[in-house]
């Protein structure tokens, strides 16, 4: 492992020719005193520990390696939802991770930069209050946890390194050669620096900077990943230097849930609450707007976030996701939420597996006046969290459209486009009506229309050049966004993301226009931590907390919580200890936490990635117009092939464990690499 000497140089403008004390320091290096004797000192050095802090936010780059983290234009780039099942992204169109990089010596860089501050800040405790002093800790100890926990998440047990290593002062080069402590280890040391930066920080703080619920709320989250890759990692890693550095024993996970519980209840003594301050009972509208504003505005629900003020400081996200029809520069429509995705909430038209219904029963196409009406009655986050095909955004009707049908014959007599809905390769697509047409061929890659004899066909035109005349006038045949089925910054699934994304008509997404707040915390995770850890220990044989609490009795109303809040329908009784309901936990995690790049590593401590991808796509849901029928039709498909991409996703199961980068191994031998690479 490289570690490097933290020497803080900073030039003070030129130097004059004059005389010279030749035993004064030189103007140029500021002291350890200077630094942190004095409030100014400290508060800037802690200014640039946060900003090191690994927080996957608007800037994150997960495939970018070398450094992934504070990235100018990262939302424009591959984004975790884009492997998860959540979206479908232009540029991932398979498997995809974080590769090895460099983040492994950054992390140790930076937290060689918190030793410093917990080891040199005590000599100079008399120059600050009690408070004072408890807080800058507090602060240090809560960075220091946050750095550990990227590092454990991603590589599982690593060296704990709680002081300053001085070499080569004091310390040879043998004595940097640290080996990997065990991954049980690694996440004890992660819960104990939360646990002190519980008992020093404040109840209170400015914007960007933790309190003590700020830190108990990312416990609850470290605990929860520690306890469930104790209790579902079934992988007999291999121990190295006979320590186990990947995985954890299962007896340990009880311990873990239990910690995760404890510090998740410990966060409602906070005044924390889901906010519901547009809310209105009964109100989709209502519940609606209120849900979107919650990523928009501060809130009584944010614990802890990162913030941006333009014009000094910006980010690139809707430059990244925004409609193609309302981009005003840049790039777009780079990231499209699956109909996989969307089939997680509730609405009326689905079949009796829960599937978006598209087809009567006689298995010939509904037909809708607008392909939003489909999914009339949706729970309104969903509304809030997915722009549904012909949804109103800033002030326009967001036209999706993958092509138009120009037959003789209403739509509603064909049985499908699709052969199958399991078929992988649409190619070539079947008509139920032979007696009107034979076969419909469809030129996916290089051409612009598929066609049907006698004069019948659908179009799709790359660039919005054809129209067609239709009862609502000229139409073009892809409408504003596509779908296209050539390459391009275009509509990819039926769907755009909504989370996140400024509503305002005159905002502007080219370069690093945005400034909505990251919400690193939140108090809905909060609850969802709470629930699943009081699941995971029922399932362990304990029924109640050391209050009396019944823990199944606090999931339910968790849930429930927070389905009301988001206007779906309350469970029909409590949950119980069947491995169903605690898929009701997970799907609930996943709807109310999408696009906030949780549900990554939720999948992966799970350990259920690798049963849920194997050559595994995504469906997504084209709208047809049809001139005849002068309504639309949807095709179900799975996500369609352009320039050689597939979509499609296996997940290997050595990256439930992420690459350590060689040249950490080659510069440190003890440091051994993760299995499987």
């Amino acid at each position: 492992m490289k570690l490097t000497r933290t020497i803080l140089l900073f030039i003070c403008g030129v130097m004059t020719m004059s005389c010279i004390d030749l035993d004064r320091p030189p103007l140029n290096v500021v002291g350890e005193e200077d630094i942190f004797g004095s409030t100014i000192g400290t508060d800037s050095y802690l200014a640039r520990l946060y900003t090191n802090l690994p927080l996957e936010d608007f800037r994150y780059w997960f495939t970018h390696g070398d450094d992934m983290f504070n990235q100018t234009f990262p939302a424009i780039h591959p984004q975790p939802d884009n492997i998860t099942g959540e979206s479908i992204g232009l540029d991932i169109t398979s498997f995809a991770s974080e590769p090895a990089g460099s983040f492994w010596n950054k992390a140790y860089k930076w937290i060689r930069d918190v030793n410093i501050m917990i080891e040199t800040l005590p000599k100079y405790q008399d120059r600050y209050t009690e408070e004072q002093f408890q807080n800058y800790m507090g602060q240090a100890y809560f960075i220091r946890a946050g750095i550990y926990h990227a590092l454990a998440k991603r590589y599982g047990g690593v060296p704990i390194v709680d002081k300053v290593i001085d070499y080569p002062a004091t310390v040879s080069l043998e004595g940097t050669m640290l080996y990997r402590d065990s991954e049980e280890s690694t996440w004890d040391f992660i819960s104990d620096d939360y646990d002190r930066a519980i008992s020093m920080l404040p109840t209170t703080a400015n914007k960007g900077r933790a309190t003590r619920y700020a830190a108990a709320a990312l416990k609850s989250r470290a605990m929860l990943h520690a306890g469930s890759i104790a209790k579902y990692n079934t992988i007999d890693y291999r121990p190295v230097n006979d320590v186990r550095v990947c995985g954890i024993p299962s007896e340990r996970a009880a311990d873990y849930f239990k910690e995760a519980y404890d510090a998740a209840k410990l966060v409602d003594e906070g005044g924390f609450a889901l906010y519901k301050g547009e809310w209105v009972s009964g109100n989709k509208e209502a519940i609606t707007q209120n849900f979107i504003n919650i990523f928009l505005n501060d809130t009584p629900e944010t614990i802890f976030g990162r913030y941006w003020k333009l014009p000094e400081l910006g980010h690139a996200f809707d430059n990244g996701v925004q409609p193609l029809q309302t981009s005003t520069g840049g790039q777009n429509s780079r990231s499209c939420p699956t109909l996989d995705f969307v089939e997680m909430y509730e609405f009326d038209n689905k079949d009796d597996n829960g599937h978006f219904a598209n087809l009567d029963e006689s298995g010939h196409y509904k037909l809708w006046d607008s392909p939003i009406d489909a999914f009339e009655g949706c729970e309104p986050r969903l509304a809030a969290t997915v722009i549904l095909p012909m949804a109103e955004f800033k002030n326009q009707t967001i036209e999706i459209r993958r092509g138009i049908y120009t037959g003789s014959t209403s739509a509603a007599r064909i049985n499908r486009l699709t052969s199958s809905e399991e078929a992988r390769n649409y190619g070539e697509l079947g008509i139920a009506d032979l007696s009107l047409v034979n076969t419909l061929r469809d030129n996916n890659n290089e051409g612009n229309f598929v066609s049907l004899n006698e004069g019948s066909q659908y179009y799709d035109d790359l660039y919005n050049r054809t129209q067609t005349e239709s009862n609502r006038g000229k139409m073009k045949v892809s409408g504003e966004n596509g779908p296209f089925t050539s390459w391009g910054e275009f509509n990819l699934s039926g769907f755009y993301r909504r989370k996140y994304l400024n509503p305002d008509p005159s905002s502007l997404n080219d370069a690093t226009q945005n400034e909505q707040p990251w919400i690193e915390i939140r108090y809905a995770e909060v609850l969802l931590n709470k629930a699943e850890a009081a699941w995971e220990l029922v399932s362990l044989g304990q029924a109640t907390s050391s209050a009396g609490e019944n823990y199944l009795e606090v999931a339910t109303r968790c849930i429930n919580d927070i389905r009301e809040r988001g206007g779906a329908s309350l469970l029909s009784g409590p949950l119980s200890s069947s491995e169903e309901d605690r898929d009701v936990i997970r799907t609930e995690r996943r709807k109310e936490l999408a696009f906030e790049n949780r549900i990554w590593w939720d999948l992966k401590r799970w350990r259920i990635l690798d049963d849920e991808q194997v050559n595994k796509k995504y469906r997504i849901l084209m709208p047809f117009y049809s001139v005849v029928d002068d309504k639309y039709f949807l095709d179900v498909r799975y996500t369609e092939n352009r320039n050689s991409a597939t979509w499609t996703f296996t997940f290997p199961e050595n990256y439930y464990y992420q690459e350590i980068e060689t040249n950490e191994i080659r510069v440190n031998p003890n440091c051994k690499q993760n299995p499987g690479y």
